[in-house]
């Protein structure tokens, strides 16, 4: 084998896996404080590798047995959403306090707004049928969990905002 063969070789694999990577998504970590700004991205593929190594001790909690227990109900009620047309599930509203869960596209929402926080979270229907999937298992590791983000369309996951401090959690 020539060296230009070795190189050529070197690249073309090197850049599937960046195409990989790329296609696979970032997570972005987003931390604003009066104090702080912190902006992490992480490539989900290689949060899903290095997530191998980190086990979570689910098994040792109790809710985590009821997960285990509703597993196949929960699976088979997020297939039926996928079928449902956008609509407003569950809806709560107080003096100051307002609560929606609601379906829109692929997506599973809640919106909670208060005085004190706004908490928006948007979890794709097929990446809860995936998390529950991981969570089968008695020995669940970050990577497991992390895995589920692959392949998510871009957006916001998680966003909080409190006052001054405001974390969000996106996937590009």
């Amino acid at each position: 084998m020539t060296l230009k063969n070795f190189c050529i070789g070197f690249l073309i694999v090197t850049l599937l896996v960046i195409g990989y990577v790329v296609e696979a998504g970032i997570a972005v970590v987003h931390v604003k404080t009066p104090d702080t700004h912190i902006w992490v991205p992480v490539p989900v593929a290689l949060g899903h590798l290095a997530g191998k190594f980190i086990d979570l001790p689910f098994s040792q909690e109790p809710e985590f047995e009821k997960v285990l227990e509703y597993r196949e109900a929960v699976v088979e009620i997020l297939r039926q959403l996928q079928d449902l047309p956008d609509s407003n599930l569950i809806e709560v509203s107080k003096t100051k306090e307002h609560v929606r869960i609601f379906k829109r596209g692929d997506s599973l929402c809640v919106d909670v707004d208060n005085a004190n926080e706004k908490v928006k979270v948007r979890l794709p229907l097929h990446t809860a049928e995936r998390l529950l999937e991981a969570m089968s298992h008695r020995h669940v590791n970050v990577g497991d969990l992390v895995a589920c983000l692959e392949w998510q369309p871009a957006g916001d996951i998680v966003h909080v905002k409190n006052g001054n401090e405001e974390v969000r959690v996106s996937i590009w």
